[in-house]
């Protein structure tokens, strides 16, 4: 059971999807990656994905260690380490692009 739980965490957790594309044909504009704050790096979600408590650390003073000075750090996923992502340009787009758009990412995400 509890192994179920720790992949639902670990596949909804952010940091192992990769940004949405937004078509060619619409407007995008640069902004700085949600998941990584622009830092191009995330703890590894399989470190932590499951949730970490006080006593992980305690128990394990070489892991905290570890843990806060970046050695269990990947490349961010979601913007490709770049730091930032394109987005869709909302006040950019005409009204009709933009009901498409928001229609398309619905049925996605159903």
């Amino acid at each position: 059971m509890n192994s179920h739980i720790d992949d639902m965490n670990y596949y909804n957790d952010s940091r192992t999807k990769d940004a949405p594309e937004v078509p060619d044909h619409l407007p995008t504009m640069w902004i700085i990656c949600p998941v990584c704050n622009g830092n191009c790096k995330v703890v590894n979600p399989s470190i932590d994905a499951g949730g970490l408590t006080a006593e992980d650390f305690y128990d394990d003073p070489d892991f905290a260690e570890d843990y806060q000075s970046g050695v269990y750090d990947i490349a961010c996923k979601y913007c490709k380490g770049s730091g930032k992502i394109k987005v869709l340009d909302r006040d950019a787009c005409n009204p009709g692009d933009l009901e498409e758009y928001d229609l398309d990412r619905q049925c996605e995400d159903e």
